[in-house]
């Protein structure tokens, strides 16, 4: 698989928006037999129009979503777009977008999307399951973040998984999700693809302890919690100090998420930003489900503890490039939250700078700051646990 990476810096007006990514791609890339666009851009941008002008321009589909910044190896961006094109001759690239998910059988519109792609997979020569999905989710759904991750292992016979929620600058009102010539504010939009392709994946968690104040999440539903120990949600989250009267839950407690882990196991603790509290049941909202008997723990998320991980994840996906020496890697895409961006606030570039640091020359990066990532926990032999997590860094090298 080849490809290339192209940005711009004009949000104002598409079509020289599209013009700047589409000459930016045709002097790095020839395109194959298939290929594919991901655009990542700002919430100010027209993304459903430069979708459609670079779909005219280039002959592609073009997916994607809004992000609170795009991340490339000169740092992060707040106000750009940037475009990634896959290509192949032995890879078929096909998109899907689903109903509406605010009212009615989500996991129906979710699977509906997924065989969209499938029947044009077919249609098109190729068999069997595809090699990785990319999806881009609605911010706001009435259900867990969860849920994108499981229906569409489900549907791909545990194909990874790999993407996020779209983001804007925190005023949760222009979040959205494209497809060539559209845009979706409450409908997922994927792209699976199929054929020769072996994805590698990293991801990593800050974990830093802010007290030792673990409790047993003992009354819970889905990403709704009840009581954590003997106190309601809002009384755990008082036990550490901190105040809870705030207006947004969800950037007040940016660098204070809840860590949930499982007793007697070594699996990857889960990661959870806190969305809503309602002071008058004691009830607290997560963007992911928060499993009734984990054990909780509020962390203090640093920007040390950030280019750590940062670090750590960049080392581990060139591990698992040496394993397949055999196969072409050329794209490294990144799903990171929006949280750590806001954390390391003037030192923003700092993910960016690293990646650069430490990624070959060869692999082109391109990346996103979202509400919310979709990354595999594990990945062998074709088959994936992907799972949704928050205040992560997760990396996809195809």
């Amino acid at each position: 698989m080849k490809s290339a990476v192209a940005i711009t810096y004009e949000l104002d007006d598409a079509a020289v928006a599209a013009g700047q990514l589409a000459d930016s791609i045709r002097e790095k890339l020839t395109l194959l037999k298939h290929s594919v666009g991901i655009l990542l851009c700002d919430a100010d941008m027209d993304g459903a129009t430069v979708t459609a002008k670079l779909q005219d321009l280039l002959g592609v589909e073009v997916a994607g979503m809004t992000t609170l910044a795009t991340l490339d190896p000169d740092g992060h961006h707040e106000a750009a777009a940037c475009l990634t094109v896959l290509t192949a001759d032995d890879c078929g690239f096909f998109t899907g977008v689903s109903e509406s998910l605010r009212a009615g059988d989500f996991r129906k519109k979710i699977t509906g999307a997924y065989q969209q792609a499938g029947s044009a997979a077919a249609a098109g020569g190729f068999g069997g399951n595809p090699g990785l999905v990319f999806v881009f989710c609605p911010y706001g759904m009435p259900f867990s973040g969860d849920r994108y991750p499981d229906v569409l292992s489900e549907a791909s016979c545990d194909a990874p998984i790999i993407g996020g929620v779209a983001s804007d600058d925190y005023d949760y009102e222009r979040a959205r999700v494209f497809c060539t010539g559209q845009e979706y504010r409450d409908a997922m939009v994927l792209i699976s693809v199929w054929g020769a392709v072996k994805p590698a994946f990293a991801m990593r968690h800050v974990t830093s302890r802010f007290a030792e104040r673990i409790r047993r999440v003992v009354e819970a539903e889905g990403n709704v919690v009840y009581r954590v120990g003997d106190e309601t949600f809002v009384e755990y989250l008082e036990g550490f100090g901190l105040k809870t009267d705030v207006e947004d839950p969800l950037l007040a407690f940016n660098s204070y998420p809840m860590m949930l882990t499982q007793e007697g196991g070594d699996e990857t603790p889960l990661m959870r930003h806190i969305f809503a509290l309602d002071h008058e049941t004691g009830i607290g909202s997560f963007l992911g489900d928060v499993p009734t008997g984990t054990l909780a723990n509020i962390c203090l998320v640093n920007k040390e503890d950030i280019i750590s991980a940062c670090r750590i994840s960049a080392k581990d996906l060139l591990a698992a490039r040496d394993l397949q020496p055999d196969y072409e890697y050329s794209t490294v895409l990144c799903f990171s939250c929006c949280g750590r961006a806001m954390i390391l606030g003037k030192e923003g570039d700092a993910e960016g700078l690293v990646l650069k640091e430490l990624l070959p020359a060869d692999l082109k990066l391109a990346g996103a700051y979202c509400l919310g990532e979709i990354c595999p926990v594990r990945h062998q032999d074709g088959k994936a646990t992907s799972r949704f997590h928050n205040c992560s860094f997760t990396l996809c090298m195809i």
